[in-house]
């Protein structure tokens, strides 16, 4: 039966550029794939930055149908299945990419997403809600944002980070437009209404995203190193190092250590996989715990909805710089070394500045602060790979990673509810949210202090 299996996925068309497009015209090509997965990005990821809009109506809806006074909406359960499904299906969409091509995933990905907010529109119960807006349209999120998160970096073999914080930079920018714009069609159309609108456009949107997905020809990086080499021989007398660096840095190893890595057994055998890991599913927990309740913390606290609202908001813009700009000083520094800097930074920030904010001015500095580092999680964590593991193999490695994910981001939303819930909302169960938040993101900065020691000790090496 498997065999079967793969005999029908080869057989299946290959969407996305095509290799002769790209052998033909690489510069073009290249710049395709990354405004592609831009806007892959901006319609995908961007979907559950402004999830808040859903969460808030959902609590409206359903808060009345908790089973005693203490007891947490079970409206929680919809986003809470949203984000960890997300992050299932990007295992599984890391082994498909491999089987079937990063076009046609795009579009199975489209589909679901489309599919699943389509048909929450006519759906009335909670565990209906998380069949279809959890399972259906997070799967969808998860499985586009494999590819359109790793597969720039083919093409390119500098400012890696500048390209992909670019790229990463869309969810940011899909939170800004998606949210006012799912406001706008809750107030038009009604929560129904704008769920069907959202899911065909979104479908549409991301059958178009799939058209430029393409990884870079094997040909092309051929004759590319062929050329490397002959430049290099040709000005530099000392060149036989330099031409084994770029062989180096062109195989599917590790740029540190002695291990070749070279397939998923090697790379789940290797401890470093483990440190960054635990550092990703729990920094990416705490990462939506903090997105998806800021606005009703913010009304916890005193604040009016429409102060909460423009908090959120500016902590989805601050994303789209801090991707941005820590992706191009990640090319200096080394991925690594910016991955444990933006966390140490980031722990600080819900200790120093969430906790004890009380005001509005405060909680703008918190989102600004929070949002610039906190969003380099998701554009470091394939730069992180590729440092560690090497290009080959990049989207299934990526997705290994999702699996711890969908425990952690399943759990933590519920744990801060009931933080909230049961210890008030009068701003004590705000503040231990806060501390919940910062001591997850203190132990992730622990994992990736352990796997940056072991990559190396000495302190101001490039990693």
């Amino acid at each position: 039966m498997v065999v079967a299996l793969r005999r029908v996925l080869a057989r299946l068309p290959k969407l996305g550029i095509t290799k002769a497009f790209s052998f033909a015209h690489p510069r073009v090509a290249a710049s395709i794939v990354v405004a592609a997965s831009f806007v892959g990005m901006l319609l995908g990821s961007g979907v559950t930055n402004s999830y808040g809009i859903f969460e808030e109506e959902y609590e409206n809806r359903f808060s009345g149908t908790a089973s005693g006074k203490n007891s947490i909406s079970p409206a929680i359960a919809i986003g809470a299945v949203h984000v960890s499904t997300n992050y299932l299906f990007t295992t599984i969409a890391g082994a498909l990419c491999e089987r079937v091509g990063m076009g046609l995933t795009t579009f199975v990905g489209g589909l679901m997403l489309g599919v699943g907010l389509v048909t929450a529109g006519f759906c009335t119960k909670v565990w209906q809600l998380v069949l279809t807006q959890g399972v259906l349209a997070g799967g969808g999120i998860g499985t586009i944002f494999i590819v359109v998160s790793t597969i720039p970096t083919s093409w390119f073999s500098k400012n890696q980070g500048f390209l992909i914080g670019i790229v990463h930079s869309g969810s940011g920018v899909g939170g800004l437009v998606l949210a006012p714009l799912t406001r706008f069609l809750i107030n038009q159309y009604t929560l129904a209404g704008a769920l069907k609108i959202l899911g065909a456009l979104l479908a549409a949107g991301i059958t178009l995203v799939c058209l430029g997905m393409a990884t870079k020809p094997d040909e092309l990086v051929d004759r590319e190193d062929e050329e490397n080499i002959e430049r290099i021989s040709l000005s530099d007398s000392s060149s036989e190092h330099k031409i084994g660096s770029l062989a180096k840095k062109r195989m599917s190893v590790r740029s540190f250590g002695v291990r070749d890595v070279h397939s998923t057994r090697g790379v789940l055998r290797s401890q470093e996989f483990w440190y960054l890991n635990v550092a990703v599913m729990l920094a990416e927990a705490a990462f939506y715990v903090v997105l998806f309740f800021l606005p009703v913390f913010s009304i916890g606290i005193g604040l009016t909805s429409e102060q909460g609202a423009l908090i959120a908001g500016v902590a989805n813009g601050a994303t789209i710089v801090g991707r941005i700009a820590i992706g191009y000083i990640a090319d200096l520094s080394g991925n690594i070394n910016m991955f444990l800097i933006t966390h140490v930074l980031v722990t600080l920030s819900c200790f120093l500045l969430w906790f004890p904010a009380k005001s509005f001015l405060v909680m703008m500095v918190f989102a600004c602060v929070f949002g610039l580092f906190a969003g380099s999680l998701t554009p470091l964590v394939p730069l992180c790979s590729v440092t560690l593991f090497g290009q080959n193999g990049l989207a299934n490695n990526v997705g290994l990673l999702g699996v711890g994910m969908v425990l952690t981001t399943s759990a933590a939303p519920v744990v801060a509810r009931v933080f909230y819930e049961r210890l008030g909302q009068n701003g004590a169960g705000y503040g231990t949210v806060a501390l919940f938040c910062g001591g997850i993101y203190f132990l992730a900065t622990i994992s990736i202090f352990a796997l940056r020691i072991c990559v190396s000790r000495k302190p101001w090496v490039k990693i």
